[in-house]
């Protein structure tokens, strides 16, 4: 039996209900919330398919629960001053929480210290601090606040978190709320592999693949594009222009973004089966009911949310090693 024939005699149903349940752990996060409004914090402007698919996501579940986003803003354009009391700061989940990548985090830190009367939201978020002292620091100025909510999408984490704030989670990425994507597919048994090219690459390689790739090359010219509307951004937010016109400017960047996500799924639609590292290709294959096989990142992030929470689906296979790479083709 061929394993395209294997894969077509298995049953969907374990895949289709654990998906179903993840997305459905989300709730907790609308009671938080309630009727308050919200601001929606760190809005990736950026290349990375895999937060754009974050943004989707938790914009779903903004419009599913029926809350109000009274204010969308990337981490280098949003004002604490414009809080009033009773909204609440919702920032994006995701894995920048932590020293890894420079800019978000002290933003987060900034709101936290400037807001202590309003409810903060960290939606789910992989936690990873290589320096001890900027895990002290954050934890200083995290748990002084006596209304912040962090969510972390694995166990790791939650330890981590547990030292930041009185009100943790233990939560499923949000892009879970995507689920289902339902692509018509054309594959004729050919494989993907999608790997890291970044600081959390773990030099993985992969045998026996028909098209090798990362987002930065599928994005590719358009990169031009996205770092134009960043400047825009920027700029607006320096000429302290009117939120309404810098609101317009977010919703143009999430039309564009959600062509770049659906340009991600129509090649995953091309594939039989998807070997990577990179967290969001393994949960779009999920959330299309692609097999895919996923290999770890530099700091254990993949292995540690599959742990959590796709680890029992039937089309989603853990490798413990990497594989030395044979293309047969690259894009």
């Amino acid at each position: 039996m061929t394993l395209i024939e294997q894969i077509k005699t298995m049953s969907d149903a374990p895949h289709a209900e654990l998906m179903h349940s993840l997305a459905g752990k989300h709730h907790v996060l609308a009671g938080l919330i309630g009727t308050a409004p919200v601001h929606y914090v760190d809005l990736p402007v950026h290349r990375n398919i895999g937060d754009l698919l974050i943004m989707l996501g938790t914009l779903r579940f903004f419009a599913l629960h029926e809350l109000k986003i009274n204010l969308k803003a990337a981490y280098f354009t949003y004002r604490p001053s414009w809080a009033r009391a009773g909204d609440v700061i919702v920032f994006q989940g995701g894995g920048n929480l932590g020293d890894l990548y420079a800019g978000p985090q002290q933003m987060r830190q900034h709101v936290v210290e400037k807001l202590p009367g309003n409810r903060i939201i960290i939606f789910p978020q992989t936690i990873h601090f290589r320096s001890t002292d900027a895990y002290a620091r954050c934890c200083r100025i995290f748990s002084k606040h006596p209304d912040l909510h962090i969510c972390v999408r694995d166990h790791k984490s939650f330890e981590l978190a547990v030292l930041m704030s009185r009100h943790v989670y233990l939560l499923p990425d949000m892009a879970h709320q995507l689920w289902p994507i339902q692509q018509a597919r054309c594959f004729e048994g050919r494989r993907l592999a999608l790997l890291r090219a970044d600081v959390e690459s773990a030099g993985n390689e992969v045998i026996d693949f028909d098209v090798r790739t990362d987002w930065r090359e599928l994005v590719r010219r358009k990169n031009t594009l996205i770092r134009m509307m960043r400047g825009v951004l920027a700029a607006l937010h320096l000429a302290h222009v009117d939120l309404g016109i810098l609101s317009l400017e977010m919703d143009l960047w999430i039309k564009y973004a959600t062509k770049l996500v659906d340009e991600a799924i129509d090649l995953f639609s091309r594939f039989e089966v998807i070997t990577t590292d990179r967290l969001h290709a393994h949960i779009l294959s999920c959330l299309m009911g692609i097999p895919n096989t996923v290999l770890n990142n530099s700091y254990g992030k993949n292995y540690s949310y599959i742990t959590a929470w796709t680890g029992s689906s039937n089309i989603v296979d853990l490798s413990s090693e990497n594989h030395r790479m044979k293309p047969r083709n690259t894009v």
